[in-house]
């Protein structure tokens, strides 16, 4: 009989937030928390994190956007993919299968469901937890509004498609009538 290990994710708790000014033009939010060992940790990101994570995830709600910026920071890093062998192409091709990004993604419900899932993992470890109810000073000021959702995400479709496909493809713009 093998014995099962549950184990509990790291619960990282909210003390503060708040506004930062670091520069005129840059506003930022700020999240202090607190880990299990007692070290505090902060968070910074400017304001326009919020309305870039909604473009480029297509996502709505305040709440979720900011649950995702927070949990971010603790992805585990990738590690570089081992050097490809010349004589056996199996490494070649467990290569060429890369994991699903915002950047290869071939649409943003691909990136989306991608993202989401790589911070459900993240949660299984760490969790950013408030119970004091500290977010919601920055989730009633979240400055996201639908014009720079829409630009932000017009630019985020622009580089992804630049990622995917090398450049945007060519517009046309001739207006004549072709000989009859």
């Amino acid at each position: 009989m093998t014995a099962s290990v549950i184990t509990m994710a790291d619960e990282h708790e909210i003390i503060d937030v708040g506004e930062l000014h670091p520069t005129p033009n840059q506003p930022c939010w700020y999240v202090t928390t607190r880990r299990p060992d007692g070290v505090l940790h902060q968070l910074i990101f400017p304001k326009t994190t919020m309305e870039w994570r909604a473009a480029e995830y297509g996502l709505t709600d305040p709440d979720e956007i900011l649950d995702i910026i927070l949990h971010e920071q603790h992805r585990p890093r990738e590690t570089p993919a081992p050097p490809m062998s010349l004589v056996n192409p199996a490494p070649r091709k467990a290569a060429a299968k890369k994991p699903v990004t915002l950047w290869t993604a071939a649409s943003t419900s691909e990136a989306r469901a991608a993202h989401r899932a790589a911070i459900a993992a993240v949660k299984k470890t760490v969790r950013v937890v408030d119970p004091s109810g500290h977010l919601a000073h920055i989730t009633r000021r979240h400055g996201m509004t639908a014009a720079g959702i829409r630009a932000k995400a017009e630019q985020a479709d622009m580089a992804r498609w630049r990622v995917l496909y090398g450049d945007l493809p060519v517009a046309t713009t001739t207006t004549e009538v072709p000989d009859a």
